[in-house]
């Protein structure tokens, strides 16, 4: 079984593959050759097209495609020197995406600003296709206007296909995929990411129509073993009881109370409680700590002056004579204060 450098696996971006690990990885193999493996449904642009120019830097990059990779996983495998995709491998490339979050009465005027938003969106959501077009157009060799026309079919392409466009370099036999890159099959959850389903009759492992009992059977155990371990009772109980002593430490008790079966659901203004009060206590933690840092500044230096008086008082001792005394008097009652004053304020803290 191939070995691989660098496995990028999950999604492009946010908690799952980070721009900043790829580039380490880079940096401690500069000038020399880098073999990727990439599974990934994809996910954030930004992400992608740092990790295309990374690996366009260091000039000695080839990609390997294994399973389903799709959207910002594709794009930023352009980057390499070479693209290798197994034959059992599909590939996606597909216009940019935004979030709409929209919901509820509006009059002309809002409607009117929701369209301006709207429109602003979709003309920076065209920039970036035309940016992502570019970079499919120079890998491919396409005219840029043919590579949009296949990003506005969103559909699967198959390796021979792939290769066929430009988008890939060479076409591999099938391996043993690595245990630690994750391929999800699924149907279901492939359409919930907005993307198309897999062709029909499609199989994974061959990449050849017509699947078999047998590779679906794989498909519905692989998946099973995805699911999380539903929840225990107690494991339940447990994680109410922490959030309402989060709640009461805040002192955040209005509306986040568990309803009948147990649950709690929180609207957006309460969150925003939540963020708010946080906040609050973490800029009066700020100021605490502020105040703990002159203080112990102030003891270190009484605590210098003190030591130095203690010094003073023992020299002093150990001569002779009246006007001796007299200083030694002095002395005494001088660290006499200090050591009251030294002692409030540590007792303050």
């Amino acid at each position: 079984m191939k070995k691989y450098d660098l496995y990028l696996t999950g999604t492009v971006g946010g908690w799952g593959i980070s721009a900043d690990f790829v580039k380490y990885i880079l940096d401690k193999k500069k000038d020399q050759p880098v073999d990727v493996a990439i599974c990934s449904l994809g996910g954030y642009v930004t992400t992608g097209l740092e990790i295309y120019e990374l690996f366009r830097n260091h000039g000695q990059v080839t990609c390997y495609f294994l399973g389903m990779s799709a959207s910002a996983a594709t794009f930023m495998a352009m980057g390499a020197r070479k693209v290798v995709m197994s034959r059992n491998a599909l590939i996606l490339i597909h216009n940019a995406m935004g979030q709409v979050f929209e919901w509820g009465s509006m009059n002309k005027e809002q409607l009117d600003e929701l369209v301006r938003r709207l429109q602003f969106q979709r003309s920076q959501l065209n920039t970036i296709d035309d940016v992502l077009a570019e970079i499919y157009a120079e890998k491919s060799g396409k005219p840029v206007d043919e590579v949009k026309a296949k990003m506005r079919v969103a559909a699967w392409i198959k390796a021979a296909d792939a290769k066929d466009f430009g988008l890939v370099d060479e076409v591999t036999e099938p391996e043993q995929m690595p245990a630690n890159v994750r391929n999800i099959y699924a149907n279901s959850l492939i359409k919930d990411m907005g993307l198309p389903a897999l062709p029909k009759g499609f199989n994974p492992e061959t990449g050849e129509e017509n699947p078999t009992a047998g590779v679906l059977q794989k498909v519905v155990e692989m998946l099973k073993g995805l699911m999380p371990e539903p929840a225990t009772d107690n494991s339940h109980n447990k994680m109410i009881k922490v959030f309402t002593s989060v709640m009461a430490l805040l002192a955040i008790t209005d509306g986040f109370k568990p309803d009948e079966q147990g649950n709690v659901s929180l609207t957006q203004d309460q969150l925003k409680t939540i963020d708010d009060e946080l906040k609050k206590q973490n800029d009066a933690c700020r100021q605490a700590s502020d105040v703990l840092k002159k203080q112990k500044s102030t003891i270190e230096q009484l605590t210098k002056e003190k030591n130095d008086l203690e010094e003073q008082v023992k020299n002093l001792k150990g001569s002779a004579g009246t006007k001796e005394e007299e200083k030694v008097d002095g002395a005494e009652n001088t660290l006499s204060a200090a050591s009251e004053l030294f002692n409030s304020i540590k007792d303050a803290l």
